[in-house]
């Protein structure tokens, strides 16, 4: 066998190791911030928020939005966001602050949300005058294959989630300032508005 073979051998095989490796250890998640100023007094944003039928009306690319629990919020309420047909996604509650936001767990049966090993959405708000309320959006998402998931995943995935967490706030702003549902020429003229917040985590 060639020499330059062998050390090419060599190299892909420490690659692999080190990959496997990667692959082992515990990954750290990616949290996605955005925040903007909405101009609507606190407690009709967050009778918009709180209503969790009407996500198709600021989100881009839903279609309808179902909830599929008795209880239509608080912790164990559940719906299904259409995308298109029957092509859907579970978003249920698994933390609820009555008057300032809650988080959803994403997922479709016991599965979450594809490629991801967990992926959570929060909503937050909180007053900033009487007429003004500070909308708080964060996703965060677990890769699977452990660190080697995670530096992949910072490569590949938070440049799109920021760009449609930016997209879904935009729309949020436009819902809830006028009721009206929001179209994507809307979300364009207000995701200036939106500002991206250094992650926690």
């Amino acid at each position: 066998m060639p020499k330059v073979l062998k050390w090419v051998l060599w190299i892909l095989l420490a690659l692999v190791v080190v990959m496997a490796v990667a692959a082992m250890r515990p990954g750290k998640p990616i949290e996605v911030v955005v925040s903007g100023e909405v101009e609507v007094p606190h407690t009709a944003a967050w009778q918009r928020m709180r209503d969790l039928s009407v996500a198709h009306h600021y989100v881009p690319g839903l279609t309808a939005t179902e909830i599929t629990t008795p209880n239509t919020s608080g912790v164990g309420a559940s719906r299904k966001v259409y995308q298109s047909g029957s092509n859907y996604l579970e978003e249920t509650v698994i933390a609820w602050d009555e008057g300032e936001g809650f988080v959803i767990r994403l997922h479709k049966g016991d599965e979450p949300m594809a490629p991801f090993k967990r992926a959570e959405f929060r909503y937050h708000m909180e007053a900033l005058t009487d007429k003004a309320t500070r909308v708080t959006l964060a996703i965060v998402v677990e890769m699977p294959f452990g660190a080697l998931g995670s530096w992949l995943g910072e490569i590949a995935a938070r440049q799109p989630l920021e760009a449609e967490l930016t997209r879904v706030l935009a729309g949020l702003m436009y819902y809830y300032e006028t009721g009206k549902p929001a179209t994507d020429a809307d979300r364009e003229r207000l995701a200036g508005r939106v500002e991206l917040v250094p992650a926690s985590a």
